[in-house]
């Protein structure tokens, strides 16, 4: 395990003394349903999780939210801008009380080609995020509705702990809708088969 992962990012900066750290970083404990950013919003800062957890996604063209990925402590999130010219139409919302640590998006970058160890954990963070990504997207391509939603609860039957140091498992406090919109389901379908495993 490398030392930045051993320590966490924000330690690790302070412990080799990176000038502007502090000015360039932040932490924040938030509320439930707290909104971080959203579409049209362009830039933001890059968040880590330290605990509860963030639900990412976009809006549809009628202003409905579809959720594609629910992030959870030890994640990254906010558009790193490696694509100049895509759309980054994300919005992000907390799930539970969540403490984060922001991170100004040019610092983080420069951070990222000046130091070794920080390139290697993002590289890995953004390889597990895209790893969930095209997993999802197999189970959607691969197994009949029910079963892709009796998957997802099984993989979110995990245990994380709240900025009021509360344990929650993350498939009790995900909403059947957002069970729907990661498994390409319906919130009907959803109720009926959760209903039906008790």
């Amino acid at each position: 395990m490398s030392k930045v992962a051993e320590m966490g990012l924000y330690n690790y900066l302070v412990s080799k003394n990176i000038p502007g750290v502090k000015e360039k970083s932040a932490f924040d404990t938030l509320r439930k349903g707290t909104s971080l950013y959203g579409a049209p919003q362009r830039f933001t800062d890059i968040y880590e999780i330290i605990s509860g957890a963030v639900k990412l996604g976009r809006l549809s063209p009628k202003g409905k939210e579809c959720v594609y990925e629910i992030v959870t402590p030890g994640e990254f999130f906010g558009n790193l801008a490696f694509l100049p010219d895509a759309p980054f139409n994300e919005f992000s919302k907390t799930l539970t009380a969540t403490e984060i640590r922001s991170y100004d998006l040019n610092f983080l970058k420069h951070l990222m080609t000046h130091d070794p160890e920080v390139a290697e954990l993002f590289y890995g963070k953004i390889v597990e995020r895209w790893n969930k990504t095209e997993s999802l997207l197999f189970y959607i391509r691969s197994y009949e509705p029910r079963k892709r939603i009796e998957m997802l609860q099984e993989a979110m039957h995990k245990k994380i702990m709240t900025a009021v140091n509360k344990e929650v498992y993350l498939d009790k406090i995900i909403s059947l809708q957002d069970m729907a919109d990661l498994t390409a389901t319906t919130r009907q379908l959803v109720a009926d088969t959760l209903h039906s495993e008790l």
